[in-house]
């Protein structure tokens, strides 16, 4: 635990240095650095809180968390997607109880005060018995989100005069065209949620920049024979990082026909640069995150049903408290892709990366037991810092066709060095 005589932003200038791939242990289970996380970070970024395909229609809403906040993703009856604090004017209660469905309004249970699709307060049962003085409702509106959408994705953030959601996503945003802008995406069914036993960075940095593990965490693919080239799979490829601490891998591929169906090459490449169409032809698998928790992926495609099939899934790592966090993922598909295309690439997710995956199982006994080894006395005295010193001082491409800094080879913690920089400087801000 921080030393209570020591200023917590003092610690962590000293002892957390990415740039010489310097990480204490403390700072994943560290109680007093969770509560500043979710005050200096989850309450000022952009967060994902949901996609479009889930609000499809007028008086469609989902409920998320931002941090460790309830909101109410609502889709209005002006067409304007906006996104509520789920909590009640009145006295403080969850307004939305139901996870997804269908309103004209939003009642709370406890009173009975009615707010609209824009947050207005509209009803307040018996209010000129209980109100004799009367009620100024103008006053008592839900707590909005400043909410702006990327390529289908909403964002939200509680910082309304900060930089716009293009300014903060910066160069990832051409990563996130071939991701989730290759076509109109939509959601298979409602998000898998399931809980690990590890604070939210661990598995946010892992998604951003590590490509070491999957030679020896799920070699596992390779012995089942799901698919083909040996343990080095992971090791082809780009590392790349943007702006603001996200941060990608990029796997690829000479000499073999992508797995998308052809049927979709039409849309692709009206949707899609040139370059960004060259990058998905040869893509092997695509991993990466939007800091601070935004995580996707395009594993490498495996063998169904006499075929090669790849599933894109995106996933929050959503902080429920110092050593525990909540998996929200999404498994997408092309919404004019042909069926079977849709049916195997969610069996491709569910068998991969669901929450009953035989490699999703892989990664979190790994996120776990980190997490119980950075509790010891000694992470927190510097004699068990970890080393994040892989690819220090190699030279970053010049000629790439994509935007970022971006280096040849898949295997280096330099994303991660710039996922703790961005970590480190939203925890000392102000100090």
């Amino acid at each position: 635990m921080i030393d209570p005589g020591i200023a917590l932003e003092t610690t962590l200038r000293d002892r957390v240095v990415p740039e010489q791939g310097r990480i204490p242990a403390f700072i994943f289970s560290d109680p007093t650095i969770y509560r500043v996380e979710l005050e200096r970070i989850f309450q000022r970024v952009w967060l994902f809180v949901a996609h479009v395909s889930e609000v499809p229609q007028r008086g469609d809403y989902v409920k998320r968390n931002m941090g460790e906040q309830t909101v109410i993703v609502a889709h209005g009856e002006d067409d304007m997607v906006r996104v509520f604090l789920n909590y009640c004017r009145h006295r403080g209660m969850e307004l939305c109880r139901s996870e997804l469905g269908n309103t004209s309004h939003f009642r709370c249970p406890y009173h009975g005060f009615t707010y609209s699709y824009t947050g207005a307060l509209t009803g307040v049962p018996f209010q000129r018995e209980a109100y004799v003085e009367g009620l100024e409702r103008s006053a008592l509106s839900l707590v909005e989100a400043r909410v702006e959408m990327y390529q289908g994705l909403i964002f939200a953030t509680w910082t309304l005069d900060g930089p716009s959601l293009h300014e903060y996503l910066g160069d990832i945003a051409w990563y996130l065209d071939v991701l989730v802008g290759r076509a109109e995406m939509e959601v298979v069914g409602p998000p898998q949620r399931w809980r690990v036993p590890t604070g939210w960075k661990l598995p946010s940095e892992n998604f951003c920049s590590d490509a070491y593990h999957t030679a020896h965490t799920h070699a596992s693919i390779v012995k089942l024979d799901l698919i083909t080239g040996g343990t080095s799979f992971g090791a082809s490829g780009y590392h790349v990082h943007s702006q603001n601490g996200h941060g990608l891998g990029l796997g690829t591929q000479a000499g073999a026909d992508p797995p998308y169906p052809p049927e979709m090459r039409a849309e692709f490449e009206q949707r899609l640069s040139a370059p960004q169409l060259a990058l998905l032809d040869r893509l092997k698998n695509l991993h990466g995150n939007v800091f601070p928790n935004l995580s996707f992926l395009i594993p490498t495609a495996i063998h169904l049903e006499g075929r090669e099939v790849w599933s894109t899934t995106l996933r929050l790592w959503q902080p429920r408290s110092v050593d525990s966090t909540e998996v929200v993922s999404w498994c997408l598909v092309e919404k004019n892709a042909p069926d079977w295309w849709k049916r195997l690439s969610r069996q491709s997710y569910i068998e991969t990366f669901g929450i009953s995956g035989m490699f999703e199982q892989d990664d979190t006994e790994n996120w776990e037991s980190m997490t119980r080894n950075s509790r010891g006395a000694l992470s927190r005295n510097g004699e068990t810092d970890l080393n994040y010193t892989m690819g220090i001082g190699r030279a970053p491409m010049q000629d790439f066709a994509g935007p970022g800094v971006v280096y040849d080879g898949k295997y280096s913690e330099e994303n991660a060095r710039r996922f703790y920089r961005t970590w480190l400087d939203y925890m000392v801000a102000g100090s």
